[in-house]
Formats: C-alpha cells, structure tokens, sequence
C-alpha cells in the first residue's frame, strides 16, 4: 500500500509490480484483491498474472505475480510477455558440469592459447569426451558432507526432493527448482548441485538466476545467496520491459 500511495503521487506511464506466487493461492486471494483495488484506485487500468522464468529465459523454475497498470487516460491495456517455446537447462546453463573427475580434481585440458571459458576437445586416451573450461571459485560454504542433508543428498534421485523441506536434487536436462532466500544458511535443506554433493557456488546461482557472470555480489556466503534468491531474475524482468516498452510505450501517440 506504500507503492500505491507513492504511485498516486508520481503517476507513471506505466508501472510493474511483483509479489510472491503465494498471493493467489489458499486465504491470501482476500489480500489479493485488496491490492488490486488499490493499484486501480490510483488511476490505472491493472491486471497481474502470474508469471513462470523458466518460460521466459531462465534456467530456474520461478513463478511471481507481477502486476502491470497502464494510466487510464492513455487508453491501452496492460500487455504481458508471451512465454518462449523452450526452456533453459542446468546443463546448458552450466556446461562445465560434464567434465570429468581424476582423482577427485577437475583434469586441466585447456590449451595455453585458447581463453578460459572455451570448448576444447580431449584426447583419445579421455575417451574423446568434450570438456569445458570455465573461472569460478567453489566457496567452503557450499559443502553439505557434514550435515543430515549431506547424508540425505547420497540417498537422493535426480529431481527427487528429500525428507528434509526444500531440499531437492535438480535434474540435469530441466530447469533448476526454485532457488529460496534462506538456501545459503549452512545446514539448510535448499536445491543442490545435481552431481557433486553440495549446494550451487555463487558463480553457479548466478547463472541459474540469470544474473551476468560478471555481476558482483558483496558480503558472506549466505547474504550473497539471499540476494540472489530474493531477486526476480533479470532476463524474466527484461522480457517483461521489453513488451511494455514494444506494446504499450512506443504505440501511444
């Protein structure tokens, strides 16, 4: 109600505003509509939909409720991103997955001339296997070995979820389950690494929230993940700003 209030007194074109997919979902549809009737109040013709990333182009399943208002005297109505007719993986969000393990390290295949990041082919004697190179840090705080949820994750499938809430062992070939606020707690049940036991690295949430590689993230473990898990994820926001700005902004006279 602070955002209404505030979107009362400037009174944009257009405004976009995100909740929580629990918004619409069992007793909060009272709160719901609440919401509604005060973002219509300002002045605006509003819908909200919810919204899935994984649709959008990200490699993360995440679903919000985003609300978009369109002022009353421009005449449009609100317009919403069409979902894309694929999905992002976590192998293809993080290809460095497929390499291969000796001796409990990551074998060094890359060539003195190519740059970090690119694809090489191994020899024969590596069973001519494709490896990717990529720079990133593992933090400590990643490893779940010596927690009940370490011990859960060896007896986990591919996509199963554990007897411990929110702890959940992604599928290679789908997009990564949702990745929550309090995952970077040690010891907390949250989605893990598909094949290693522990949770994702900065480095690798980054890219499953679709954040830039090079996007830098301060403070500890755990506060650098909440970020990330609080976030809409960028490409999902982009598709949204994108069809306002083609549908709505550049059509009006």
């Amino acid at each position: 109600f602070e955002y209404a209030r505030i979107l009362k007194g400037l009174q944009p074109k257009v405004f976009v505003a995100e909740n929580v997919s629990g918004l619409v979902k069992g007793t909060a549809k009272g709160y719901f509509k609440d919401i509604l009737a005060a973002l219509k109040a300002c002045g605006y013709r509003v819908q909200a939909k919810l919204l899935d990333s994984q649709w959008l182009g990200v490699p993360q399943a995440r679903q919000r409720i985003i609300f978009i208002g369109v002022r009353n005297d421009l005449g449009h109505e609100p317009v919403f991103p069409k979902p894309l007719p694929y999905r992002y993986s976590v192998r293809e969000a993080l290809p460095w997955i497929t390499r291969i393990k000796v001796a409990g390290e990551y074998e060094d295949w890359r060539d003195a001339n190519r740059p970090s990041g690119t694809i090489v082919q191994s020899d024969g004697a590596r069973n001519s296997r494709t490896a990717y190179f990529a720079t990133f840090m593992v933090e400590a705080e990643t490893d779940i070995s010596r927690f009940a949820i370490g011990r859960e994750w060896d007896r986990l499938r591919a996509g199963e979820k554990g007897k411990y809430l929110n702890l959940v062992k992604p599928k290679l070939d789908r997009a990564s389950p949702t990745i929550t606020a309090e995952g970077g707690s040690a010891g907390a049940a949250s989605v893990t690494h598909p094949t290693e036991r522990r949770k994702f690295s900065i480095a690798e949430l980054k890219r499953i929230c679709a954040f830039p590689d090079d996007f830098v993230l301060t403070g500890t473990f755990a506060q650098q993940w909440e970020r990330l898990g609080r976030a809409v994820p960028p490409l999902m926001m982009q598709a949204i700003a994108e069809t306002i700005k083609d549908e709505i902004l550049c059509k009006l006279k």
